[in-house]
C-alpha cells in the first residue's frame, strides 16, 4: 500500500474545544498561544494507533490524524469552494517547477474544508471542554461548558447536525500551570470531575519550565511553535501535551467513534433485511446478544425512514440517512473500508430517489470510490473501474452549473488521483480524470491539471506522445491568458512543434524580430485568437517592410453579387409561379436572356461583399478598393468595416457608369489593421458544364455571369409601391388604399396595365368619390354574365419621366387566414421601336391577415302564408372581443327575386346574436328572356363540346341583376356605387369556379369560363352589412337556391342525339375525357328536377255534423295550384279520385 498521508489527513475527525476565559488567559499570558486548539494543533498526527474494524480485527494504523478547531469556528463564514481553487492556484503558479506547483495547489485546496448537510467529515466528533484547576469550581464550569455544547449556535441553525452526547463526544480537560498551583489539588479537581462527567476527563500540565531558566531557548519547542511563542513551555511540556492527545484519541475517542458505529450499524442493519444475517455474522454478534442490550446510545430504530425537508434540501439528523452517512463516515475515518463501502453503497441508492437530494448521492458516490480505493482487499487490477463513481459524482456536480459545486468536482478528483498514486495505478485513469476535471473552467487550475494530464502521458509506460502534446499545447495556452508566460514556454518547450506545425504560432511568439512576423503569419491558417493578432500586429509594426501573404480569404467569392436594381423579390417559389402565371396571361415575361446585370447610363447599382473574419477576436478593415475591367465610378459605403470575432458582415459600394458598355468586377483590395495590404481575386466559375463527354469526364465550367454589369442606353423604368395597404383587417371589410405608379427613367412609358390575382379580393381603379345613400330600396344592374377574370386594368394614359399616376384600390377581406397579393404592372417604351418594343414587369407582394367579425347562418324555407315567396332566417353574432358592431342594412341580390320586410336595430356586443327575419319574392322586373337565352346557351354549348366542337369564342350573354336592400333607416347604400357589387360578383365567381372545378373535373377551367354562367336566374346572394366604429364591411351568403330547379341534362341529352355533326378524335384520351363529362354531368345540379306544380287545400273551419241523423255531409274544398318554375308556364290538369 502507498502513502495515503493527504487522504487520511483530509478525512480526518475534527475536535472542537470549548474553553472559559481563564483557558485562553493563563496560554496567553504564560506562551502568547491564542487558545487550547493552537496548543494542541502540533500533535495532531499520532502513530501506530490501534483500530479495531467491523469484523472485530484490529490492526495499527502507521498515522491517525486529527483537526482542532475552535468551537466558535464552526459557525464562522467559509470562502467559497470555488475561490479557494482559483486562489490556490494563483499561489502555486508563483513557482515554476511543476511538481512544486501542483503539490502547493493540491495542498491549497484540501485545506479548505466546509460545512455541509450531505457531509459530516466537517461535523465535530467530539467537543473538548476546558477549565483551569484556579477556577473557583472547575466541575461546575465544565458542567456550564456542558450545558453549553448542547446546543451551540452553529448546531442551532442547521437541522441537519446533532449535537447530543450519542453523536458527539464530551471530553472534559483541567488545564493546569505547573508553576501556579497544586498538583495534589489538581488531581483531587481530576476525580471529582470523573465521578461528575465519567471517566472521559484528563489533566493537562503545562508550563513545567522554571523562572530561572526563561531566557534559554529550548530548541524543541522552538521548532514546534516558533520563536515568538511557548516561553514557559520546555520539551517535558511537550511529552506531556503529546501523551495527553494520545490517551484522549486511544482510550476515549477511538473506542467511542467504534462503539457508536457498533449502534449504528444495528440500526443499518434492522433497517435493511436483505443485509440482517451477513452484517450480524460479521460482526461475530448474536441476535440473542444484541436484543439483550438496552438501547442507551442507540439511535431510536422507530425514527422516521426518510423525511427530506425539499425547503431546505437536507435530511435532518434525526432521520435514517443522516444517520446512516455519519456511520459510513465514522467508518471511513477509523479505517473501516469495508463497512463504510456498503453503507455509501446503500445510501447512494436510498439517495438517488430522491430527486432533490442530488448532492447527498453525489457525495456517496465520491466516498464509496474511495473507499474501494483505500481498502487493502480491493485488488489492485480492478482499482481503475472504481472511477465510475467519480464519473456519477462528477455528472451530477457538473449539471448544476453552480461553481461551487464544479469545485468539488475538481477536489473529487485530487483525492481520487492520489489515491490511485498511492495504490500505484499504471493506467490512463490518471490523465483522463485531470482532463475532465479541467473541462469544468479556465482559470489557472485547469491550466495546471491539464499539464498535469500531459506529464501523465509523457511519463506512461508507453508514451502517448501526441496527446501529451495537445494537453500540453492547452495549458499554455491557459497560462498565457493569465499572464504566466515562463510556465507557457515551459509547456511549448514539451511540445513536438515538427509533427505539429500549427504550433507555430506559439514559436512565433517566443521568436525573434526577423523570423516572428512569418512564422506568426503562417500560425494564421489555423485562425487565432486576440493574443495571437495582437502577437502579429506588434510583429509587423517593427518590421518596415514585412514580406509576408496573408493565408486567409476575408472575403467570402460565393457570396459577392451586384444587387440588380430592377430585380424581382420573391418570398417563395408559390409567389414566383403566381406571378409568373400572370405574365403569361398579358403575354409577356420578364426572365432575363443571361445572368448580366442590365442597367442604364449613370444608373446607381451597388456591388455586395461578404466579409467573414476567420479569427476569435476583433479586425478592422479599411483602404477598401473595387477593381473592374472597364471604367466605373466607385464609392464604399462602408470605408473602415470593425469585424468582431468570428463576424459576418456586408460591404457595400456605390458604382455607376457613364456610357454604354459591359464592366466586369475582378478584385479587391484592403488593409487589415492599417498594417498588412491584401488583395483578393473575386473571380469564380460558372456552373458545371455536363454537355459532352469530355465534359462529364473532367472539370469543366461556364463562365461566371453575375459579377458582369451590361450599361444599356436608358429604357423604360417604374416605380411602383403599396399605398395604405392595410397589414390586418376584417372578413368583409371594405378598406380603400392606391397603388401608386412613377416614372423614374429617362424615356416616355405607354401601355401600362396592372393584374392582380385574387380578384375576389381586390377591385383596380375604383370611383373613390362615392355618392350619398339613396331612398329607392331597389337597384337594377346589367352584368356581363361569364366566369373568367377582369380584363387588366389599363391606366389609359402615357407616363413621361417624373409623372406620377395613383389607382384607387378597394380591397376586401373575403377569407380568413394570410391572404397573399400578387400584383404585376407591365409597361414598355414609347415610341415603339421594332427591336424595343418587349414590355417591362413590376412585381409586387402584400400580405394581409383577415380575422372574421361577423359569423352569419342562413335558414329558408317555402312561406306558409305566401305562396311562392320564401321565409328567410338570419342569425348574426359578433365574433371580435372588446368590440360593438352595429347591422345596418341586409340586402339581397338575384335576377329574379327581391326581399321585403322590416329591418331591425342591431347592435351587436362581443358573442352576442341577433336573429333578422324576411320574405324573399318574385320580383315583376324579372327579364325571362334573359333566362331562357343564358339556359339555351348552356345547352347548346354542353352539347358541342360533349360532341368535340371547339366553344372557346363565345361567352354566356349578359343578365339582369336585382339588388334590394332592408335597412332600419330610410336610406340605402346603393351597391352598384360603393363597389360592393363588382366585390360580391368577384366573390360570387370565385365560389363558382371553386364549385365547378369540384363538380366537373374533367373539364378545364379555361373552358368552364365558356360553358357556365354567372348567376343563374333561380339563384341569390344575401348581404349583411356592418359597421364598426369607424370601419365598415359585409358578410356575403352566396348561392341560394329558390324556386323549382329544372334540370338541363336530358334536353342537353336529346340535343346531342340529335346533332349529326359529332367529331371523332384521334387519342382515346378525350373520348375519356367526355364520357368522364357527361357522366359528372348526369351527377351534377344540372340533373335535379324539382316538380314546377305546388299544390295547396283549403278547408272551412271545423263543423260539428251528427252523422247519425244525416249520415251524408257536403263541405266546400278549395284547391289551389302554383307554378313555382320562373322558367317558363306549366299546363296542368286536375283529376279527383273518389276511394
Amino acid at each position: 500500500m502507498g502513502d495515503f498521508q493527504k487522504i487520511h489527513r483530509y478525512f480526518s475527525p475534527l475536535l472542537s474545544i470549548l474553553t472559559d476565559k481563564g483557558v485562553n488567559e493563563l496560554l496567553g499570558d504564560t506562551n502568547s498561544i491564542n487558545n487550547l486548539s493552537e496548543l494542541l494543533s502540533p500533535f495532531d498526527v499520532l502513530h501506530n494507533v490501534p483500530l479495531r474494524t467491523s469484523q472485530l480485527e484490529t490492526h495499527h494504523a502507521p498515522s491517525f490524524h486529527l483537526r482542532f478547531n475552535e468551537l466558535a469556528e464552526l459557525d464562522s463564514s467559509t470562502e467559497e469552494l470555488h475561490k479557494v481553487v482559483e486562489k490556490s492556484a494563483g499561489d502555486a503558479t508563483v513557482s515554476t517547477n511543476s511538481d512544486n506547483i501542483y503539490e502547493s495547489f493540491l495542498s491549497g485546496i484540501l485545506k479548505h474544508h466546509a460545512l455541509v448537510p450531505y457531509c459530516t467529515f466537517q461535523h465535530p466528533v467530539a467537543f473538548i471542554l476546558a477549565t483551569t484547576t484556579k477556577h473557583a469550581d472547575p466541575v461546575s464550569e465544565l458542567a456550564r461548558l456542558a450545558q453549553e455544547v448542547s446546543f451551540p449556535d452553529a448546531y442551532a441553525k442547521r437541522a441537519y447536525m446533532n449535537a447530543t452526547p450519542n453523536y458527539v463526544l464530551r471530553y472534559y480537560v483541567l488545564v493546569h500551570d505547573a508553576n501556579d498551583g497544586d498538583m495534589d489539588h489538581a488531581r483531587n479537581l481530576l476525580e471529582k470531575a470523573k465521578r461528575a462527567h465519567g471517566i472521559h476527563c484528563a489533566l493537562l500540565i503545562i508550563n513545567s519550565k522554571q523562572s530561572k531558566e526563561e531566557k534559554e531557548v529550548d530548541e524543541t519547542v522552538t521548532k514546534t511553535y516558533g520563536h515568538s511563542r511557548a516561553h514557559s513551555l520546555d520539551a517535558s511540556d511537550l511529552t506531556v501535551i503529546r501523551a495527553f492527545v494520545r490517551e484522549m484519541v486511544v482510550q476515549s475517542l477511538i473506542p467511542w467513534m467504534e462503539k457508536c458505529a457498533r449502534d449504528w450499524n444495528q440500526l443499518f442493519v434492522t433497517n435493511r433485511k436483505g443485509f440482517t444475517n451477513k452484517l450480524f455474522s460479521s460482526f461475530g454478534v448474536s441476535r440473542k446478544w444484541a436484543a439483550q442490550q438496552a438501547p442507551s446510545r442507540a439511535i431510536n430504530s422507530s425514527a422516521p425512514v426518510a423525511s427530506f425537508v425539499s425547503s431546505e434540501k437536507i435530511y435532518p439528523s434525526t432521520t435514517h440517512e443522516a444517520t446512516f452517512r455519519r456511520l459510513a463516515d465514522f467508518a471511513f475515518m477509523i479505517r473501516d473500508y469495508k463497512l463504510s463501502a456498503q453503507v455509501y453503497n446503500q445510501l447512494r441508492r436510498d439517495t438517488a430517489e430522491e430527486p432533490e437530494a442530488y448532492l447527498y448521492m453525489a457525495s456517496a458516490n465520491k466516498m464509496l470510490g474511495l473507499s474501494h480505493l483505500l481498502s487493502p482487499h480491493s485488488p489492485t487490477s480492478t482499482l481503475d473501474t472504481t472511477v465510475q463513481y467519480l464519473d456519477e459524482a462528477s455528472l451530477t456536480w457538473f449539471t448544476t452549473k453552480n461553481a461551487t459545486d464544479r469545485a468539488q468536482m475538481i477536489r473529487a478528483t485530487l483525492l481520487y488521483i492520489e489515491s490511485f498514486r498511492a495504490r500505484g495505478s499504471s493506467g490512463l485513469v490518471i490523465p483522463s480524470s485531470f482532463i475532465k476535471a479541467a473541462s469544468t473552467g479556465n482559470g489557472l487550475s485547469s491550466a495546471i491539471m491539464l499539464e498535469q494530464a500531459a506529464n501523465a502521458y509523457k511519463n506512461h509506460m508507453k508514451p502517448y506522445k501526441r496527446k501529451a502534446c495537445l494537453y500540453f499545447a492547452q495549458a499554455a495556452t491557459v497560462y498565457e491568458s493569465h499572464g504566466k508566460h515562463a510556465l507557457a514556454r515551459r509547456c511549448y518547450e514539451n511540445c513536438d512543434t515538427d509533427r505539429f506545425p500549427f504550433l507555430n504560432q506559439a514559436l512565433g511568439r517566443l521568436a525573434n524580430e526577423e523570423d516572428a512576423p512569418i512564422l506568426i503569419t503562417k500560425s494564421l491558417r489555423y485562425g487565432g485568437d486576440q493574443r495571437l493578432l495582437d502577437d502579429w500586429r506588434d510583429c509587423l509594426r517593427k518590421d518596415e517592410n514585412p514580406k509576408v501573404t496573408f493565408p486567409l480569404e476575408v472575403f467570402d467569392k460565393g457570396m459577392t453579387y451586384i444587387r440588380d436594381p430592377h430585380a424581382h423579390v420573391y418570398t417563395n417559389k408559390r409567389s414566383e409561379r403566381i406571378f409568373d402565371t400572370l405574365e403569361k396571361e398579358l403575354k409577356t415575361s420578364s426572365e432575363k436572356i443571361d445572368d448580366k446585370i442590365d442597367i442604364d447610363i449613370d444608373e446607381v447599382f451597388h456591388v455586395v461583399l461578404v466579409a467573414r473574419n476567420p479569427f476569435n477576436a476583433g479586425i478592422l478593415i479599411n483602404n477598401l478598393q473595387l477593381e473592374f475591367e472597364g471604367e466605373v465610378n466607385i464609392e464604399c459605403l462602408n470605408k473602415d468595416l470593425e469585424l468582431g470575432a468570428l463576424e459576418t458582415n456586408e460591404v457595400v459600394f456605390k458604382c455607376s457608369v457613364s456610357s454604354a458598355s459591359t464592366v466586369k468586377l475582378n478584385k479587391v483590395d484592403f488593409m487589415i489593421d492599417n498594417i498588412c495590404k491584401v488583395t483578393e481575386s473575386l473571380q469564380r466559375n460558372g456552373a458545371r458544364l455536363n454537355n459532352t463527354k469530355e465534359h462529364r469526364m473532367g472539370r469543366f465550367y461556364a463562365p461566371d455571369l453575375s459579377l458582369e454589369v451590361r450599361v444599356n442606353e436608358p429604357t423604360p423604368r417604374l416605380l411602383t409601391n403599396l399605398e395604405c395597404f392595410p397589414q390586418r383587417m376584417g372578413l368583409g371589410e371594405g378598406y380603400l388604399a392606391h397603388i401608386n405608379i412613377q416614372n423614374i427613367g429617362k424615356v416616355d412609358v405607354d401601355d401600362v396595365r396592372v393584374v392582380v390575382n385574387e380578384q375576389s379580393f381586390v377591385a383596380l381603379g375604383v370611383d373613390e368619390n362615392i355618392s350619398n345613400a339613396q331612398e329607392t330600396s331597389t337597384e337594377q344592374s346589367r352584368i356581363e354574365n361569364t366566369l373568367r377574370s377582369s380584363a387588366p386594368y389599363d391606366i389609359g394614359k402615357d407616363l413621361k419621366p417624373g409623372d406620377t399616376h395613383s389607382i384607387p384600390v378597394l380591397l376586401r377581406g373575403d377569407n380568413v387566414g394570410k391572404k397573399a397579393l400578387h400584383l404585376i404592372v407591365v409597361y414598355k417604351q414609347k415610341p415603339k421601336k421594332s427591336h424595343e418594343n418587349h414590355h417591362k414587369v413590376n412585381r409586387l407582394l402584400h400580405v394581409v391577415d383577415i380575422r372574421p367579425v361577423v359569423e352569419v347562418k342562413l335558414a329558408a324555407q317555402p312561406s306558409k302564408m305566401q305562396i311562392g315567396s320564401y321565409d328567410l332566417s338570419l342569425e348574426i353574432e359578433n365574433v371580435v372581443p372588446d368590440s360593438q358592431i352595429e347591422i345596418t342594412q341586409v340586402s339581397f341580390v338575384s335576377p329574379a327575386w327581391k326581399c321585403i320586410g322590416e329591418m331591425k336595430d342591431i347592435n351587436l356586443a362581443f358573442e352576442d346574436i341577433a336573429k333578422q327575419e324576411f320574405k324573399v319574392e318574385f320580383t315583376e322586373d324579372f327579364n325571362v328572356e334573359d333566362s331562357l337565352q343564358t339556359q339555351t346557351y348552356m345547352i347548346d354549348k354542353m352539347a358541342e363540346y360533349l360532341q368535340g366542337d371547339n366553344i372557346t369564342e363565345n361567352y354566356p350573354p349578359p343578365v339582369n341583376v336585382i339588388s334590394s336592400h332592408l335597412t332600419h333607416s330610410k336610406k340605402y347604400i346603393p351597391t352598384s356605387q360603393t363597389g360592393l357589387f363588382h366585390m360580391m360578383m368577384s366573390a360570387r365567381r370565385y365560389l363558382r369556379q371553386m364549385t365547378f372545378g369540384y363538380e366537373f373535373k374533367s373539364i378545364p377551367w379555361n373552358v368552364q369560363s365558356h360553358l357556365f354562367p354567372l348567376f343563374e336566374a333561380n339563384e341569390g346572394d344575401v348581404v349583411v352589412c356592418w359597421k364598426m366604429g369607424d370601419r365598415v364591411g359585409h358578410a356575403l351568403v352566396s348561392g341560394l337556391v329558390l324556386g323549382a330547379r329544372e334540370g338541363l341534362t336530358r334536353r342537353i341529352g336529346e340535343k346531342v342525339k340529335l346533332s349529326k355533326n359529332i367529331k371523332s378524335v384521334m387519342y382515346a384520351s378525350k373520348v375519356r375525357d367526355r364520357e368522364r363529362a357527361l357522366s359528372e354531368l348526369t351527377k351534377s345540379r344540372y340533373s335535379v328536377y324539382d316538380m314546377p306544380i305546388i299544390v295547396n287545400t283549403y278547408t272551412p273551419s271545423p263543423i260539428n255534423h251528427d252523422f247519425e241523423q244525416n249520415p251524408e255531409l257536403r263541405i266546400s274544398v278549395d284547391i289551389s295550384l302554383f307554378n313555382n318554375s320562373i322558367y317558363r308556364n306549366v299546363e296542368s290538369k286536375l283529376q279527383l279520385r273518389d276511394e
